[in-house]
């Protein structure tokens, strides 16, 4: 049956602990503007009114949950045995001094069973919502990135999977090479059907959600991704969406700052990505979005001979490049693939070029998204560029590394998607609310740095 403690009972047991407590602690500062009302409306759908014994006050385990992700305790267990010798935790729970701590295992079975993963999305938004209606947030730049963190499985246990996967082709390149096909003369290419081809994947037998990763083993460790997009004015965080590690970042950086939109009604003018985000498809979004995205290179190695590389052609006239030894490629055809592809007016004229790896002549090939490529360069080599790129590590990488020293989002505490995204929304609005209370903090000593100050 539904039960909580009333605001009187509360601040009735919190008087034994008024001499002990510090009132500059950060869980003090919290519990003066969190809106504890809000957190019993999301969960009273998730208890009985009028059918068993009375409950556990449920904000009791929402707040130890919040001491052990605040704390960066290692376990609940741990937690639970730190409470019941530390005053202002008592404090904060609304605990007398004859309450009991509750068992460690009713907070982890509240945690797991008892109410939906939505309901800590849906504090992390609540809390986000009322730092946006101060003022604190800003539209004009964000930052996006994407950290490891380690699944709880051990990396032995592995299996190979098959799985069936339906390549289908895209229709923006499928235009645009059409597009350059008939500018020259040439039959355009129909569309093709999808096929389906099979793949082999290795897969943990302990938590088959997390994917294998070799970023930082050779040999491959069970990780999950944890994408997440933060503000620039004060480090806020306003996304973070787990996946597993073989998801790249840029495959779900719109969905989510669609999703952010919806949360705070805004989308940046610019938004600030690392290497991992160099991807024409997702520049071309970006920019028909109205956002300017300045990415970081990322270099693509290619076995090519030092004399005569691919970024040393240049562009002399429409659909005519030169290559360093001053032989002209004209336009000879456009793939499915995606590119443009030169070859030399004249055929034989790479025969003595001492690049050539026999008898044919090179083929020169441009990308269908060119264009984007080149803007993202300029913007990318711009004074304003420039500072961004200086900006970016002490912004999102800064709040990753919050989040592992401090509040142990290093490795995954639970398996599966679901259960690991609990832990990243509990972490991320801890961080907001701490940062929260510094800027509330300095407001009274007449420093207010919102966005319009």
């Amino acid at each position: 049956m539904y039960f909580y403690r009333s605001n009187l009972e509360i601040q009735e047991n919190r008087r034994a602990y008024e001499s002990m407590v510090d009132s500059n602690h950060v869980l003090v500062q919290i519990d003066r503007f969190m809106d504890w009302n809000h957190v019993y409306r999301l969960l009273q759908p998730f208890y009985s009114m009028n059918t068993g014994r009375p409950s556990i006050d449920p904000l009791i385990l929402v707040k130890i949950l919040m001491i052990q992700y605040l704390e960066g305790f290692r376990s609940v267990r741990f937690t639970c045995k730190q409470i019941q010798q530390h005053m202002t935790y008592r404090w904060f729970l609304g605990l007398s001094l004859h309450d009991s701590v509750p068992c460690h295992s009713s907070v982890s079975k509240f945690l797991r069973h008892r109410v939906d993963p939505q309901v800590w999305e849906s504090m992390f938004e609540r809390v986000l919502r009322q730092i946006h209606e101060e003022g604190f947030l800003s539209p004009d730049t964000w930052a996006a990135d994407e950290t490891e963190l380690k699944a709880h499985a051990n990396k032995r246990k592995r299996i190979q999977v098959v799985q069936t996967v339906v390549d289908q082709e895209e229709e923006e390149v499928l235009k645009l090479v059409n597009e350059k096909r008939r500018q020259h003369g040439k039959k355009p290419l129909p569309p093709q059907a999808a096929k389906e081809r099979t793949k082999t994947i290795i897969c943990s037998t302990t938590d088959p959600d997390a994917g294998l990763s070799v970023k930082h083993d050779p040999r491959g460790l069970f990780a999950f991704h944890d994408h997440r997009i933060v503000d620039t004015l004060h480090n806020l965080i306003l996304d973070a969406y787990v996946t597993a590690a073989t998801v790249p970042g840029h495959r779900v950086l719109m969905d989510r700052i669609e999703r952010v939109q919806q949360r705070v009604g805004m989308v940046p003018k610019e938004i600030v990505l690392d290497a991992g985000y160099y991807n024409a498809r997702l520049g071309r979004v970006l920019e028909n979005k109205g956002m300017e995205a300045y990415i970081s290179y990322r270099r693509v190695h290619r076995k090519e001979h030092p004399d005569c590389r691919s970024a040393q052609f240049r562009w002399v006239a429409d659909d005519v490049y030169a290559c360093p030894c001053g032989v002209k490629l004209t336009y000879s055809t456009s793939t499915r693939t995606g590119y443009h592809e030169y070859r030399p007016a004249m055929k034989g004229s790479c025969a003595g070029c001492p690049a050539a790896k026999g008898p044919k002549d090179r083929v020169f090939r441009v990308s269908v998204h060119q264009d984007i490529y080149d803007r993202m360069r300029n913007r990318r080599l711009s004074a304003r560029g420039k500072v961004l790129r200086s900006v970016r590590p002490a912004t999102i990488e800064r709040s990753f590394a919050e989040s592992k020293e401090l509040h142990g989002l290093r490795f995954a505490r639970y398996r599966g998607v679901r259960y690991v995204q609990i832990q990243v929304w509990i972490t991320a609005m801890i961080q907001n609310l701490k940062k929260w209370a510094k800027l509330r903090s300095l407001q009274l000593y007449g420093l207010s740095l919102t966005y319009q100050m």
